[in-house]
């Protein structure tokens, strides 16, 4: 069992860094290239340490300091999540919706499609918005868009299922793939985005929020994603380079 006192200090800490980190690069105290390295290296650890706090378990190891060690444990959660999906792909082959049978049509195509489809129902049909970019990670499992929204998606499908035991079980994938998806692309800002949206308005942890939604906003996330936040951030009294 983690201690979850070393942990709630490591995680004040990180955010601690990202708030003095921002603060810094805004009075050009550090280099665009320096300040990318390590905005990367502690947004990932500090999700990573989110996750060990709910779970109750030790926190995945992600060194700041050396960024070939990163790409290596990033490399490590995108074979992990690819395995851990394999099952859903095998029950899930023969329950396809209409029109997302996997033919032998090129792939690319597929997955344009897929993602098409998925963004139109995001929040009109969370569950099956997610189930479509599931669709998309058994083709191409490091597509960071379908890992980013299926996390999305599953967390907002977990709100709404009356199920307690599913609903944990969604919302435990959801943190695991965005936590991927800030692992496989740091520059992202939707899955950093994401994750400040749920510690705020699902869990409740404006402490821990602050500093994601900062990130979020430093990140120039799309105009629909800033929708999302614009207000949070406003509650929260954050912006970019805020602490």
């Amino acid at each position: 069992m983690a201690d979850d006192r070393t942990l709630d200090e490591e995680r004040e800490f990180l955010f601690r860094s990202l708030a003095d980190l921002e603060r810094e690069f805004s009075a050009g105290d550090i280099d665009s290239d320096e300040y990318e390295e390590l905005r990367d290296g502690y947004t990932a650890r500090a999700a990573a340490v989110l996750r060990a706090i709910a779970e109750g378990e030790p926190p995945v190891e992600v060194t700041v300091r050396s960024p070939r060690v990163r790409r290596f444990l990033t490399v490590l959660c995108v074979v992990a999540v690819a395995a851990g999906l394999s099952w859903w792909v095998a029950a899930s082959s023969g329950q396809r919706l209409d029109g997302q049978q996997m033919t032998g049509a090129d792939p690319r195509g597929e997955v344009a499609t897929l993602l098409a489809q998925a963004r139109a129902t995001n929040f009109a049909d969370p569950a099956g918005a997610a189930d479509m970019y599931g669709l998309v990670l058994a083709v191409e499992p490091d597509n960071v868009e379908a890992l980013a929204y299926r996390g999305w998606t599953l967390a907002l499908a977990a709100r709404q299922n009356p199920d307690e035991s599913a609903g944990s079980a969604q919302f435990a994938e959801a943190i695991d793939l965005l936590i991927t998806a800030i692992q496989t692309d740091p520059s992202y800002a939707d899955p950093i985005c994401f994750l400040g949206i749920i510690q705020y308005r699902f869990v409740g942890d404006a402490d821990a929020a602050r500093p994601l939604v900062s990130a979020c906003l430093a990140s120039n996330p799309p105009a629909v994603v800033y929708g999302l936040v614009e207000n949070l951030a406003n509650e929260l009294g954050v912006g970019p380079g805020s602490g």
